[in-house]
């Protein structure tokens, strides 16, 4: 491409004079561009060589522009590599920094507007290439982007010397990013970059809720769950969030001396992870997504917000829907009222309507006894609470599995170690006057467990268990017909207990006397008789 020439003199302002935005140079002032040269690894390198070498050759620019498209794919890679080097010692030079003018007769103004076009023709092209079906295409350009986010912020700062982050770029990236049919490009930009670089991570959680909130309005039910999925495990891939300001100490644009940004400060960090979440909250959960969210909530959730009361109404809500939702829910909502001070008047009742006998099958039911022993733990719990607790669990304990019996056992035995008055239903004689009535004062449909009568009751239903066809079954009941020596039973020692462990155990026993077997083939249906009036068994054996 020729030089420039300007015109000293001052003229009228044509059409003529602002560049067109095209691939192509057309402005007369520009010489035409003749055809693209065959695309191999040797003309790539050479045409990036020429348009660092001299502005004459900067209609190259287009020609590896075109070459993006290229099936190709060594060539499209080599391309988006040539184009990503220029543009950045462009970016260096000032060359693609915004002109404070536009005006008719300034060449170097209208050549700059030229050059700005064409890096944003790259910028569209590579983020178009982020939904290519090749891997390697769609990684090096999000690899480019990122490496562009970072140059654009070093060099088109509005003020020199001030922190600035092309959050324009970075937002684009993210966006497409997060509308693809596949999240394993967006999980790689999490472990690569968000992990590792405090100011990503941050610039990931604050557009990240504020696309959650747009896709809410723009997008349609079948894009919405596709952006739900994958922004959800973006998030479950964030696994290095800081702890206190002092953990701030790598970023991917430097941030000035003495200058304190948002990106380095926790309370700024847990307000966009808070953003983040509560939009994701919002967005339409499957039922599995639903329950997972619940399940990681205490641990990797209510931790990290600068407000979690402010998840209170979504706890509450869950909490009361009742089944396995509940269930998982009561962590994150009991961690609330611990730590945060969460006033939750019913949440004995409500805990006290989730034991029922379904409770007993589900998956979650290690994890439920895990937290019934945590909130039933604290000495100053009234007796009368605790007794309903007990009894309903015994009252359970009637039709519940095996597996599920060897956990209510030594759980009622605990209870009954930490809460002595209630000791009073162990201690409580049947009467045997026939005018006495026998009924259990118990009231098992009662949903206050205040108003249950359990303390007049008794655990006759343990007994039972005493003579319940599962020999380990019986005998662990035994433990409340004899002195409660132990201090308490290890719970985790009971909690992974299924039909196939149980089975499992009988199979890989010991057996000390072998039992009596039949071993002799009958001859006949019956042992004593005529015989001859017997039919044979010909053909049969004994199983």
């Amino acid at each position: 491409m020729p030089s420039v020439e300007v015109d000293k003199k001052k003229r009228p302002r044509t059409s003529k004079d602002v560049m067109p935005k095209k691939k192509r140079i057309t402005d007369p002032q520009f010489s035409k561009i003749s055809a693209s040269p065959e695309p191999t690894p040797e003309s790539i390198i050479e045409l990036e060589q020429q348009i660092s070498s001299s502005t004459e050759h900067y209609n190259n620019l287009v020609y590896l522009n075109e070459y993006l498209d290229s099936e190709d794919l060594q060539v499209a890679l080599l391309a988006a590599t040539s184009l990503f080097r220029s543009f950045a010692r462009m970016l260096a030079a000032g060359l693609l920094n915004k002109p404070k003018s536009q005006s008719a007769g300034n060449a170097q103004e209208t050549l700059t507007l030229w050059l700005r076009d064409r890096y944003q023709d790259f910028k569209q092209k590579l983020v178009s290439l982020l939904n290519s079906e090749n891997s390697e295409s769609a990684l090096t350009s999000l690899t480019i982007l990122v490496r562009l986010t970072k140059e654009e912020s070093i060099h088109l700062a509005p003020t020199k010397g001030e922190y600035y982050f092309a959050k324009a770029l970075f937002k684009r990236t993210l966006h497409a990013l997060l509308n693809q049919s596949d999240s394993a490009l967006l999980v790689e930009f999490v472990e690569k970059y968000a992990n590792k670089y405090d100011d990503l991570r941050y610039y990931f959680f604050h557009f990240s809720g504020l696309l959650a909130n747009d896709a809410m309005a723009d997008l349609s039910e079948s894009h919405k769950t596709t952006f739900t999925t994958n922004l959800l495990s973006a998030l479950y891939a964030i696994d290095n969030f800081p702890t206190e300001d002092a953990h701030f100490n790598e970023f991917w644009v430097e941030l000035p001396e003495k200058n304190k940004q948002p990106v380095a400060k926790l309370s700024a960090q847990k307000a966009a992870f808070q953003d983040s979440w509560l939009a994701v909250l919002r967005l339409p959960l499957t039922v599995d997504q639903y329950k997972y969210i619940l399940q990681i909530m205490h641990k990797k959730i209510v931790p990290y917000m600068n407000k979690p009361q402010t998840l209170m109404d979504f706890l509450t809500d869950s909490y009361d829907a009742g089944g396995s939702t509940s269930l998982l829910a009561l962590n994150a909502l009991f961690s609330l009222m611990q730590m945060y001070n969460l006033d939750y008047p019913n949440f004995y009742t409500k805990l006290y309507a989730l034991l029922d006998r379904n409770v007993l099958h589900v998956k979650y039911r290690s994890r439920f006894f895990r937290l019934l022993d945590l909130f039933l733990s604290s000495t100053h719990l009234p007796a009368l609470l605790v007794a309903s607790f007990i009894k309903r669990l015994s009252r359970l304990a009637i039709s519940a599995p095996p597996s599920a019996i060897v956990i209510i056992i030594p759980f009622i035995y605990n209870l009954l170690k930490r809460h002595n008055t209630c000791n009073v239903l162990l201690q409580r004689a049947d009467t045997t006057d026939a005018e006495e009535d026998h009924r259990d004062p118990f009231v098992a449909d009662e949903p206050d467990p205040m108003k249950s009568g359990a303390l007049d009751s008794s655990l006759w239903e343990l007994a039972t268990l005493q003579s319940h066809y599962h020999p380990n079954v019986a005998t662990l009941a035994k433990i409340i017909s004899e002195p409660f020596h132990k201090p308490s039973y290890n719970i985790e020692d009971f909690m992974d207990h299924s039909y196939n462990t149980m089975l499992d155990a009988e199979f890989t026993k010991s057996i000390r006397n072998q039992p009596a077997i039949e071993y002799e083939l009958p001859t006949t249906l019956f042992e004593s008789g005529n015989e001859e009036d017997q039919p044979y068994l010909e053909g049969w054996s004994l199983c």
